[in-house]
């Protein structure tokens, strides 16, 4: 079976965001990933929520979805976090704007639209060390065929 648009685009991301100069090759799909304790700056990439309303009618109808992608750049620091995670969203920024092609559309044509709607940044200590994160949320927008959402339109 063909993958669901949501993962394609997932794996589009990693894929786009691996090699950056913070995080390197540590990026992942999935909101949740064992990280050791003295880990190294790494990303994932997952997709939180989706809305959906028919776009287009006829047969079958087009939806147009509206998806919540996070990527979340995720730290374990000896001193305080907020300037590498100020350079990871600076990084991300970057490379997802790097994404649009001359059309004004996405990842070759996946996706309608990519637009950061919100960050959260978060540090605590555990004593030892600092943790820190930060979330860019994304909405991407894109079309299926209502009953077909493994190919968009």
């Amino acid at each position: 079976m063909t993958d669901h648009v949501r993962k394609t685009t997932r794996d589009a991301l990693v894929a786009a965001l691996t090699g950056l100069p913070t995080t390197a090759d540590r990026v992942f799909a999935g909101r949740t990933r064992s990280l050791a304790k003295g880990h190294a700056p790494t990303l994932l990439v997952y997709v939180r929520s989706e809305t959906a309303a028919r776009a287009v009618k006829g047969f079958p109808p087009t939806l147009e979805r509206g998806a919540i992608v996070d990527i979340e750049g995720r730290v374990s620091m000896a001193s305080v976090p907020d300037d590498t995670l100020d350079q990871i969203a600076v990084e991300i920024e970057g490379a997802m704007w790097g994404l649009v092609d001359p059309r004004g559309s996405f990842l070759n044509g996946l996706l309608l639209d990519l637009k950061l709607v919100s960050t959260e940044m978060i540090a605590e200590s555990d004593g030892e060390r600092h943790l820190g994160g930060v979330r860019l949320e994304y909405l991407a927008t894109y079309r299926t065929a209502e009953g077909a959402p493994t190919a968009a339109v």
